[in-house]
């Protein structure tokens, strides 16, 4: 991935970090989607070896 444009296009990975930074919206967003991500990787021993689908949809 060298992150230029392609077809006049920028990558949509640039656009949507300028985005979230750029917006309020985003910046209110961010921190839960961070607690989110910090939650999931706290489970505990035994829960990780179960399937993965009952503790999404507990999620």
């Amino acid at each position: 991935f060298t992150g230029k444009p392609v077809d006049g296009y920028p990558a949509n990975r640039v656009v949507g970090t300028k985005a979230l930074r750029g917006s309020g919206a985003g910046a209110g967003a961010c921190p839960v989607a961070r607690v989110r991500a910090a939650d999931l990787g706290r489970v505990p021993a035994a829960t990780r070896r179960r399937p993965l689908s009952p503790v999404v949809t507990a999620a």
